[in-house]
Protein backbone atom coordinates (compact mmCIF):
# COMPACT_ATOMS: atom_id res chain seq x y z
CA UNK A 1 0.00 0.00 0.00
CA UNK A 2 0.89 3.59 -0.49
CA UNK A 3 0.80 5.74 2.24
CA UNK A 4 -0.39 9.89 1.00
CA UNK A 5 1.35 12.41 2.57
CA UNK A 6 0.15 15.51 3.37
CA UNK A 7 -3.39 14.78 2.96
CA UNK A 8 -6.20 12.98 5.32
CA UNK A 9 -10.08 12.15 5.28
CA UNK A 10 -12.68 13.12 7.90
CA UNK A 11 -14.91 10.25 8.22
CA UNK A 12 -18.36 9.57 9.73
CA UNK A 13 -18.62 6.03 10.53
CA UNK A 14 -21.42 4.37 8.25
CA UNK A 15 -21.37 6.81 5.86
CA UNK A 16 -21.78 5.34 2.53
CA UNK A 17 -19.75 7.94 1.14
CA UNK A 18 -16.97 7.80 3.05
CA UNK A 19 -17.13 4.21 2.32
CA UNK A 20 -16.99 4.89 -1.04
CA UNK A 21 -13.91 6.62 -0.85
CA UNK A 22 -12.54 3.19 1.04
CA UNK A 23 -13.08 1.18 -1.66
CA UNK A 24 -11.47 3.20 -4.13
CA UNK A 25 -8.75 3.85 -1.81
CA UNK A 26 -8.36 -0.26 -1.25
CA UNK A 27 -8.84 -1.37 -4.89
CA UNK A 28 -6.15 1.24 -5.70
CA UNK A 29 -3.73 0.45 -3.00
CA UNK A 30 -3.86 3.74 -1.35
CA UNK A 31 -3.75 4.65 2.12
CA UNK A 32 -4.23 8.00 4.12
CA UNK A 33 -5.07 8.95 7.65
CA UNK A 34 -8.88 8.80 8.84
CA UNK A 35 -10.44 11.15 11.41
CA UNK A 36 -13.84 10.42 12.44
CA UNK A 37 -15.86 13.21 13.30
CA UNK A 38 -17.38 11.57 16.35
CA UNK A 39 -14.37 12.25 18.25
CA UNK A 40 -15.52 16.21 19.52
CA UNK A 41 -12.04 17.92 18.40
CA UNK A 42 -12.04 16.77 14.86
CA UNK A 43 -15.46 18.02 14.69
CA UNK A 44 -14.28 21.60 15.29
CA UNK A 45 -11.34 20.67 13.31
CA UNK A 46 -13.38 20.08 10.27
CA UNK A 47 -15.61 23.18 10.20
CA UNK A 48 -12.64 25.44 11.18
CA UNK A 49 -10.67 24.29 7.66
CA UNK A 50 -13.42 23.86 5.60
CA UNK A 51 -16.94 25.50 6.88
CA UNK A 52 -18.90 22.92 7.41
CA UNK A 53 -19.56 18.85 9.24
CA UNK A 54 -19.42 17.27 6.31
CA UNK A 55 -17.90 13.84 5.12
CA UNK A 56 -16.07 12.70 3.69
CA UNK A 57 -13.51 15.96 3.30
CA UNK A 58 -9.90 14.90 2.21
CA UNK A 59 -7.70 17.77 3.39
CA UNK A 60 -4.77 18.48 1.31
CA UNK A 61 -2.20 20.68 2.71
CA UNK A 62 -5.00 22.40 5.07
CA UNK A 63 -7.52 23.15 2.16
CA UNK A 64 -10.51 20.73 2.17
CA UNK A 65 -12.40 18.64 -0.53
CA UNK A 66 -15.83 17.33 -0.23
CA UNK A 67 -17.78 15.10 -1.96
CA UNK A 68 -17.04 11.62 -2.75
CA UNK A 69 -17.19 11.55 -6.41
CA UNK A 70 -14.60 15.09 -6.23
CA UNK A 71 -12.04 13.09 -3.56
CA UNK A 72 -12.37 10.07 -6.03
CA UNK A 73 -11.42 12.12 -9.00
CA UNK A 74 -8.47 13.76 -7.21
CA UNK A 75 -6.91 10.66 -6.16
CA UNK A 76 -7.15 9.65 -9.56
CA UNK A 77 -5.06 12.32 -10.81
CA UNK A 78 -2.16 11.77 -8.36
CA UNK A 79 1.31 10.35 -10.05
CA UNK A 80 1.89 7.31 -8.92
Amino acid sequence: MTALENMYMYYLPGCPFCAKVDRFLQSEGLRLEHRSVLDPQNAEDIVRIGGKKQSPCLVIDGRALYESDDIIDYLKGLPR
